[in-house]
């Protein structure tokens, strides 16, 4: 849009250039841009990790260098030999800064791209910030050393001191008070509006203050965001009141400058525009050799190393900072040099981000496509140890879920690990976090609400003698990739179930947790349960050294019921449950293509009631429906208490009037039957539901069918050897 504005196209007559940008508003213009310019940088390192820099050098420096080494050589190389055909480019130790400016890759640039690709929580994601990271800083560091030797031998050593001076104000005195601020702040609390106004202004101050000394005023909005601690209160408090003015009010005028800055029509001689663009595809292929090189000799596939290379080759606000920089300021490149480069920047974001959107699908990582891949209940043996992903969102939900771990009947002879994770959404930092949560480290710096869950949770199993292994895990990402870490987290340690709390009263429900809950159905490669809980009006149901539970479950077939019959089949040995199982029968849509999915609920119900014969605590109740709106009745009119009721997501026989009744559910992820059970009309609203989903991940209904018509003949003679 700034393109068309300027002297390239509309701004080319000078009556309609004076008409729209009069000379006395250009100056409006000009500091509008340099500001969003200083906060855009202040906001990217706010957001990022200065622990995650560190812990980035030990494993990507040798990725880093090589992406910084090679284009810069090539790029030298180039301007060398071709240094007479580049007029516009002054020559000497400008050349030097030159060329490291084309081989740099910067964080702010590779974070935004990233996030906007929303490859957040992917390995090519996390690698190419962690890489750009450590170039930045190491980049920085190199522009410092230029700043201060670069100077006049009678200003070297003050320029030097001053520099340093900063630095150490900056870190010493400035950032233990802003931690003094986070830590007084309450948590759950807004950090007072004072504070965050004081921490606006500081940027400006300090850019103004790096620019006296020579260096550019990007690093002083770099140090003022490196000493915010990334995340809430503090970090997160700036992002959401900056970010929205950032990118929406001062951006365009950052690009509206250098699409004034930049006339195609200055570009005449062909000589010198093809050197040029011969230094710059130099420095993008150096670039794209040396990462492509380096990630090669780790053993990553091609494909993934030249989605990499493409990554640090995005060109972002960085980058035309610098160029206003040498044109405006420094005046090093004339206009015909400065519309080359502009225009070769946005030619290689316009080739490369395309490629990356069709060639790396996120989902593809998270789709099962074997057998051997998928786990579920079914497929644990009861004398193995379950291993259960349970995510939580808030405090509120540590209770129902702790409850429902206690009714699986963990046991020494069926033991259960289970990984509690912390679920939070990105919100004030670039980088997504999973790792394991230390408490006792952490709580010495501070109490917060991770730490209260993981204590509540502790609190609860120390009230029962059961084999359990807890192991804590925090998480931080977007709501709409979290289900990718968590699909990689579940590959990686082969968990058959994952247990979601379904926050039905929390604000935003029905957009980024709906679809977070939702993708995790749609890509988890096991079983998925969402609990819904209504017990904090039924009181409590346990108490220490005594556990009670009365549950029901619902069977009316289909894949999902019967890896909620497994979950039962596990808890039927706990001395403390009442379970009732209705097997509904619905005798409507005979079709001959489901009669596998017939026989194998027949096993599996079949194999219950064997298992469970001589169990008083197990009660079994035949049920016949002639259509889905007996069921719904029957479901209505069940009497008795129940703390739990346990349902498949859907059944293998979708009726006409399930597929009427989905116009009206609330809550897809549910089911028809789940989100029935979910409203408050039943059983007075006190009964918690779970709602389970067999690990079908990404396979369709057919694809499905195909896999249970594979199931070994052995399936089928204990079938017939059963009714014979």
């Amino acid at each position: 849009g700034g393109i068309v504005l300027g002297p390239s196209v509309l701004s080319r007559n000078k009556i309609i250039m004076d008409t729209i940008f009069p000379r006395r508003e250009m100056m409006v213009i000009n500091t509008l841009s340099t500001l969003s310019g200083v906060y855009f940088i202040f906001i990217i390192s706010v957001k990022m990790d200065t622990v995650k820099i560190l812990r980035a050098a030990k494993h990507t420096w040798f990725i880093t260098i090589a992406c910084l080494v090679i284009p810069y050589m090539i790029a030298m190389f180039l301007s060398r030999i071709l240094s007479d055909y580049t007029p516009g480019v002054e020559r000497g130790l400008f050349r030097l800064y030159f060329t490291s400016l084309l081989s740099m890759t910067y964080f702010s640039t590779v974070a935004d791209a990233v996030s906007e690709l929303k490859l957040l929580t992917s390995e090519l994601g996390q690698l190419a910030m962690s890489s750009s990271m450590l170039a930045e800083l190491l980049g920085w560091i190199a522009l410092m050393a230029e700043a201060v030797f670069n100077k006049s031998l009678g200003h070297k050593a003050e320029s030097s001191l001053c520099l340093i001076g900063l630095l150490f104000f900056s870190f010493l005195v400035v950032r233990p008070a802003v931690l003094l601020v986070v830590n007084r702040t309450p948590e759950g609390k807004p950090v007072k509006e004072g504070y965050v106004i004081g921490l606006m202004i500081l940027p400006i101050a300090m850019g103004a203050l790096t620019d006296m000394l020579g260096v550019s005023f990007a690093l002083g909005a770099l140090i003022v965001g490196l000493i915010v601690p990334a995340g809430p209160p503090l970090g997160s408090a700036l992002v959401e009141k900056c970010d929205f003015v950032i990118s929406n009010i001062l951006l365009p005028f950052f690009y509206l400058r250098i699409g004034l800055l930049t006339n195609v029509h200055s570009i005449k001689n062909f000589k010198s525009f093809a050197a040029l663009e011969t230094i710059l595809v130099g420095a993008y292929v150096g670039k794209l050799v040396g990462s492509l090189c380096t990630v090669l000799f780790f053993g990553t596939s091609l494909r993934f190393g030249i989605l990499f290379s493409f990554i640090l080759n995005v060109k972002g606000i960085n980058e035309f900072m610098l160029l206003n920089r040498l044109r405006v300021n420094f005046k090093t490149i004339d206009e015909a040099s400065y519309a080359t480069m502009v225009l070769s920047h946005l030619a290689v974001n316009a080739i490369v981000t395309p490629i990356i959107c069709i060639y790396h699908k996120p989902q593809t990582r998270c789709k099962v496509t074997e057998d051997k891949q998928m786990r579920t209940l079914q497929t644990t043996p009861i004398s193995s140890e379950l291993r259960i992903f349970c995510g939580v969102h808030f405090e509120g939900n540590i209770r129902s879920i702790v409850a429902l771990l206690k009714a699986c009947n963990p046991c020494e002879t069926s033991p259960m690990c289970v990984y509690l994770v912390h679920l939070i959404e990105l919100v004030g930092r670039a980088s997504p976090v999973l790792a394991p949560y230390n408490a006792q480290k952490l709580r010495l710096i501070r109490e917060d609400s991770t730490y209260r869950i993981m204590h509540a949770a502790e609190k609860q199993f120390r009230s029962s003698d059961v084999p359990f292994t807890i192991l804590p895990y925090k998480m931080i990402a977007p709501y709409d990739t979290m289900h990718e870490s968590i699909c990689e987290l579940v590959k990686e340690k082969f968990i058959p179930l994952v247990v979601l709390p379904f926050n039905k009263k929390r604000q935003g429900r029905t957009t980024n947790l709906q679809n977070f809950d939702m993708n995790i159905q749609a890509h988890a490669p096991c079983t998925v349960g969402l609990l819904v809980d209504k017990s904090s009006t039924t009181g409590h149901f346990y108490s220490i050294g005594h556990f009670t539970y009365s549950l029901v479950v619902l069977f009316l077939g289909g894949a999902d019921d019967r890896e909620a019959l497994a979950l039962v089949s596990r808890m039927s040995g706990h001395p403390g449950l009442s379970i009732t199982v209705f097997r509904i029968t619905v005798i409507e849509d005979e079709q001959s293509e489901y009669d596998c999915e017939r026989h194998l609920d027949e096993i599996a119900i079949n194999e219950f009631i064997t298992n469970n014969i001589s169990n008083a605590c197990v009660a079994c109740r035949q049920v016949i429906a002639k259509n889905t709106t007996e069921v719904i009745d029957v479901i209505r009119r069940m009497d008795g208490y129940y703390n739990l009721v346990i349902v498949g997501k859907k059944r293998a026989v979708t009726s006409r009037l399930e597929e009427e009744m989905k116009l009206w559910v609330e809550y897809e992820e549910l089911g028809v039957i789940g989100d029935t059970l979910a409203s408050v009309d039943f059983c007075k609203g006190m009964t918690s539901v779970l709602v389970i989903q067999c690990g079908i991940g990404s396979v369709t209904i057919s694809e499905a069918n195909k896999i249970i018509m594979q199931y070994p003949k052995k399936v089928m003679e204990k079938f017939v050897q059963m009714h014979n």
